[in-house]
C-alpha cells in the first residue's frame, strides 16, 4: 500500500510540474538557509566546550567594576587562602602588534599572549614537543603553535631556536603545541612567560606617583572544585576580602562555557560572539521556513478544484478519507525530501556567501556525521508532515456529491486564509527591506559623520618599541621625512583617535568628581597634523615639555570649568600638569559611544607608538615609496606597517556591516520565496480565469486591461502588508538605533521606498504571467474548457 501511495504521489507531482518545481525550489532555498544557520549556531554554541574541565573553569571578575582586569597578585592570594580553588592561571593578550627578530629576519605579529605554567593545567592544549609538565623552563622561555612555527621557522625544528622580542628580550622556544581550535575564545600563536616582569604588558594606576595604586592587569582563570557552589564561594570571599581589597572590590565568576557569548565585562581581551545576531538568525531561519510552508499551503489549496476530479475518482472506487490523507502527506514528504537534497547542494555552493555573512566559515562536512544525517532524515519527515497537514485535511475531506456536481468547495473562509498567508509573506519581506535600508543609512551616517579632525590623507605608521639606544631613530625619521614637500605635517604620538593606549584617574582639585580619563601623549605637531580646533587657551610649544596638557570640550564641561586659570591635571607626575588649552570634541572611539572626557599629555622621554603623517593630495605613490625607503634606511630591523585613518575608522563598523549583509541576504531570499509563491498563485489564477480572459478579449478588452485585472487582487494584499510592516519595522529599528550615541533619523522615505520596491516586485512577478495569459489567442482560451 505504501509503495502504491508513493507511486501515486510521484505521478501527481509529475503531472503538476510547474507547481512542484515552484514548491521544491522555494523549499530548497529555505532549508539551505536553515541548514547554514544551524551549522553556524552549532559552532557558536560549542565555544570553549572542548576543554576537559570546561564545566569547572571560571574567569575571576570584579563585579563592582564589571571588569576582567584583575591584578596578577590576586591569583596567588586566592590559591593560598581558599582551598575551593584547585588551580589558577594568568592570561594577558598583547593588544598591539609586536616586533620580533629571528636572525636577519624581522616580523610584526599580533597574536602574542602572556601566560604562566598553570595555564597548561587548566586548558586542554596538545603538546607536539617540549615538557607538558613545565613548558616554560625559565622566564625567557616561549611556547609556539604549529602554524606560527611554520610561519617563523619554515620546516626547521623550532625547539631551542631564539627570538629577539622588541629588540630587548632574547627568548628560547621550549615547546610546540597544536593550534588552538577555531571554537576557542582564547588563542595565540606565541605564548610568553608571565613570570617575566617584562611581559606584564598592561598597566594602570589611580595616581602615577603613588606606587601602591599601580596594577598589572591580567585575566585570571581558576579551576573550582567539582562540588563547590560558586555563589556561596563568591559570598565567602567577598565577606573576607582582606588582602584582596587593594586589587579587587567585589569578586565574581564568569563560567568559561558562557564567556564567548555572554561576556560583557571590560577588558576581557578574548574572542566574543554576538548573541543578538544568533537570536536574529534563529528568527530569520524560522521566518524563511514559514514563508516556504505558506507557499506550499497556498498553492495546494489553490489547486483544490483542479484536484477534486482525481479525489472524486479515488473516492468512487472506495478510497477512504484516511487513504487520501496519507496520499497527500506522502506527496509533501517527497517534496520535502527532494528539497533537502537540493538544499545541501545549495549550502555547499553558497558557503562562501554564508562565510562572508557570518564572519566565519561553516563546516559543511559535519552534515555527513551519522547522527546529523539521522537528524536530517527525521527533519525531512517532520517538515514534510507539517507542510502537508493543512492541504491533506482539506483535500481529503472533499465531498463526493460536490465533486460530481462540479460545485466549488473553496469557501470564502478558505479564500480569506489564502489571502492572509499572502499578506504574511509580504509583511515579512517589507519589514526586512525597511530594516536593510535603515541599517545601510546608519552605517553611511557614522562613516561620513565628521569625526572632529581631518582624517583625509592622514596616514598612521605603527612605531615599534625602541630600546633606549635607538629612541633617537624616531626623531631622525621625522626629520628625514620633513625634507619632502608632499609631507605636510608629521606628528609622533602614544595613542591616536581610534586606539587609546592607556587611561588615568582624572585627579582634578576642588571637586568630588573622579573618572578614568583616556590619555594621549603627543608632540607639538599633533594639533596641526590632525587639524583640531583650539576652542580655549593656546597650543603646545617646545618649552612646555613636562609642564602642561590639554583637554577636550567634554572634559571641560564634565568638571564644569568656567575658565582654565589654575586648572591642573594632578596625575602622571608629582605636581601635576597645567591645563593650557581645550580642543574640540573629536571621535576617538566608535559612534556607539558618546564622546567622553579626554586628556592630551605633553611629556618628555615617552615611547611613541604612532607616526602620523598628513600627505598632500595626489602624492600618495611618491609618499609611500619615500616612507618605505627611509624606514628601511633608518629602522631596517623593524617591519613597516601603516594604515590610513579613514580605513581604520571604517573597520570599527564591521559588526554593523555584517548585520547589514545578514539582513540583505535574507531579505533577498524572503522576497524570492514570496515571489515563487505569488508566481504560482498568478499561474493558477490565470488558468482559472482562462475562459473569462478569452471572452473579454473577444469583446475588445486591451492587454493592459487584462493585466490590470489580474494584478488588482495581489496589489491590494501587498498594500495591506505594507501598512502592517511599517510599525513593526519602525519599532525594531528604533530599538536597534538605541545602541548608537550618534544616529540617523527614521526618515519616512525609507518606508515609502520599501513599499514601492515590494509593490514593484509583486507586480512584475504577476504581470509576466498576466501578460502571457492576456496575449494568448482568444480562440485557444475559449476552447480551453
Amino acid at each position: 500500500m505504501i509503495a502504491y501511495n508513493i507511486k501515486s504521489a510521484l505521478k501527481s507531482l509529475f503531472s503538476d510540474r510547474k507547481f512542484t518545481l515552484i514548491n521544491v525550489v522555494g523549499f530548497a532555498f529555505a532549508i539551505s538557509v536553515c541548514l547554514a544557520i544551524s551549522l553556524f549556531l552549532l559552532q557558536e554554541y560549542s565555544y570553549d566546550g572542548y576543554h576537559q574541565n570546561a564545566d569547572r573553569i571560571v574567569r575571576i571578575i570584579d563585579s563592582n567594576k564589571n571588569s576582567s582586569n584583575i591584578d596578577y597578585r590576586v591569583k596567588d592570594i586566592l590559591l593560598e587562602t581558599f582551598p575551593e580553588f584547585e588551580d589558577a592561571c594568568l592570561v594577558q593578550r598583547e593588544t598591539s602588534p609586536t616586533n620580533i627578530n629571528i636572525g636577519n629576519k624581522a616580523f610584526r605579529i599580533s597574536d602574542i599572549m602572556s601566560v604562566d605554567n598553570h595555564f597548561f593545567n587548566l586548558f586542554s592544549t596538545s603538546f607536539l614537543s617540549g615538557n607538558p609538565s613545565k613548558p616554560f623552563e625559565n622566564i625567557n622561555s616561549a611556547i609556539i603553535t604549529k602554524s606560527k612555527a611554520k610561519q617563523l621557522f619554515g620546516s626547521e625544528n623550532p625547539i631551542g631556536k631564539e627570538i629577539l622580542f622588541e629588540r630587548t628580550n632574547l627568548l628560547t622556544i621550549t615547546g610546540v603545541i597544536k593550534d588552538f581550535p577555531a571554537n576557542s575564545s582564547i588563542s595565540a600563536g606565541l605564548l610568553l612567560n608571565a613570570e617575566n616582569d617584562d611581559f606584564k604588558f598592561s598597566f594602570s594606576c589611580e595616581k602615577y606617583s603613588d606606587k601602591s595604586t599601580h596594577r598589572w592587569e591580567f585575566r585570571i582563570y581558576a579551576l573550582i572544585g567539582a562540588d563547590i557552589d560558586r555563589s556561596v564561594l563568591s559570598e565567602k570571599i567577598n565577606s573576607k576580602l582582606g588582602s584582596l581589597k587593594p586589587y579587587i572590590n567585589k569578586i565574581g565568576f564568569l563560567p568559561i562555557k558562557t564567556m564567548y557569548l555572554y561576556d560583557s565585562t571590560i577588558g576581557s581581551h578574548s574572542k566574543r560572539g554576538n548573541p543578538e545576531l544568533l537570536k536574529l538568525l534563529i528568527a530569520i531561519a524560522f521566518i524563511i521556513l514559514m514563508l516556504a510552508v505558506v507557499n506550499y499551503i497556498n498553492l495546494a489549496l489553490a489547486q483544490q478544484n483542479k484536484r477534486n476530479k482525481t479525489t472524486g475518482i479515488k473516492k468512487s472506487f472506495g478510497a477512504s478519507t484516511s487513504d487520501l490523507f496519507v496520499h497527500f502527506i506522502i506527496e509533501s514528504v517527497i517534496v520535502s525530501a527532494i528539497a533537502f537534497i537540493l538544499s545541501i547542494v545549495l549550502v555547499y555552493a553558497l558557503s562562501p556567501l554564508y562565510t562572508s555573512v557570518f564572519g566565519s566559515s561553516i563546516n559543511i562536512y559535519s552534515l555527513l556525521d551519522t547522527s546529523v544525517l539521522l537528524g536530517l532524515l527525521v527533519c525531512i519527515f517532520i517538515i514534510g508532515c507539517l507542510i502537508g497537514l493543512v492541504p491533506a485535511l482539506v483535500l481529503s475531506k472533499s465531498n463526493l456529491n460536490d465533486i460530481i456536481k462540479k460545485t466549488s468547495t473553496q469557501g470564502r473562509n478558505q479564500s480569506y486564509f489564502r489571502n492572509a498567508l499572502i499578506i504574511f509573506q509580504f509583511t515579512v519581506s517589507v519589514v526586512l527591506m525597511i530594516c536593510l535600508l535603515i541599517v545601510q543609512k546608519q552605517i553611511s551616517f557614522v562613516k561620513n559623520k565628521n569625526p572632529g579632525f581631518a582624517e583625509e590623507h592622514l596616514l598612521c605608521l605603527s612605531m615599534p618599541y625602541l630600546p633606549k639606544k635607538e629612541k633617537s631613530n624616531a626623531q631622525l625619521l621625522v626629520s628625514e621625512l620633513s625634507n619632502y614637500p608632499f609631507f605636510k605635517n608629521i606628528s609622533l604620538t602614544n595613542g591616536v583617535p581610534g586606539h587609546i593606549n592607556f587611561t588615568m584617574g582624572s585627579g582634578i582639585e576642588n571637586t568630588d568628581k573622579e573618572i578614568s580619563v583616556p590619555c594621549l601623549i603627543v608632540d607639538t605637531a599633533f594639533i596641526s597634523t590632525f587639524q583640531f580646533k583650539i576652542v580655549k587657551g593656546r597650543n603646545l610649544e617646545p618649552g612646555d615639555y613636562g609642564k602642561v596638557c590639554m583637554i577636550n570640550e567634554s572634559f571641560y564641561n564634565f568638571f564644569e570649568f568656567t575658565n582654565l586659570e589654575n586648572k591642573r591635571f594632578n596625575n602622571y607626575r608629582d605636581g601635576g600638569l597645567e591645563i593650557i588649552g581645550v580642543v574640540n570634541d573629536f571621535q576617538y572611539g566608535s559612534s556607539h559611544n558618546k564622546i567622553e572626557p579626554l586628556c592630551i599629555l605633553f611629556v618628555e622621554n615617552s615611547n611613541y607608538y604612532q607616526l602620523n603623517i598628513k600627505i598632500a593630495a595626489n602624492s600618495f605613490p611618491s609618499a609611500i615609496k619615500t616612507i618605505k625607503e627611509k624606514w628601511e634606511e633608518i629602522m631596517p630591523a623593524y617591519p613597516l606597517t601603516y594604515q590610513f585613518f579613514d580605513d581604520w575608522f571604517d573597520q570599527m563598523y564591521e559588526k554593523e556591516e555584517r548585520f547589514a549583509k545578514t539582513i540583505g541576504l535574507f531579505a533577498l531570499l524572503a522576497i524570492a520565496i514570496s515571489c515563487f509563491g505569488i508566481l504560482g498563485l498568478a499561474i493558477f489564477s490565470a488558468e482559472q480565469r482562462t475562459k473569462e480572459i478569452g471572452v473579454r478579449k473577444v469583446n475588445g478588452a486591451k492587454t493592459y486591461e487584462i493585466i490590470s485585472m489580474l494584478n488588482r487582487g495581489f496589489s491590494k494584499w501587498v498594500a495591506i502588508a505594507f501598512v502592517i510592516a511599517c510599525p513593526i519595522a519602525w519599532y525594531a529599528m528604533h530599538k536597534w538605533l538605541e545602541n548608537f550615541a550618534y544616529k540617523t533619523e527614521l526618515s519616512w522615505w525609507i518606508f515609502a521606498l520599501a513599499g514601492v520596491i515590494a509593490m514593484g516586485i509583486a507586480l512584475l512577478t504577476v504581470s509576466f504571467q498576466a501578460w502571457r495569459a492576456a496575449t494568448r489567442n482568444p480562440v485557444e482560451s475559449l476552447r480551453y474548457e
